[in-house]
């Protein structure tokens, strides 16, 4: 009985240790994940504030 239960044992171990390290797998891909958000939000802010600056140049040379 005891070798099985040290068996048990290791394999318990070495369970935790894999969801130790899906844990931070997981941590890592939420931090990408909110940074890629981010960055994206940041360039599409910039393309409509480019886009509506145009806009504005175009309407005031077809106006004059």
């Amino acid at each position: 009985m005891e070798p099985r239960i040290t068996e048990l044992e290791t394999h318990l171990k070495y369970i935790c240790r894999d969801l130790a390290e899906v844990r931070g797998d997981v941590k890592s891909i939420k931090h990408r994940l909110a940074y890629s958000a981010g960055a994206a939000a940041v360039v599409m802010g910039l393309l409509g504030w480019v886009a509506n600056s145009r806009f504005d140049q175009l309407v005031g040379l077809m106006s004059s």
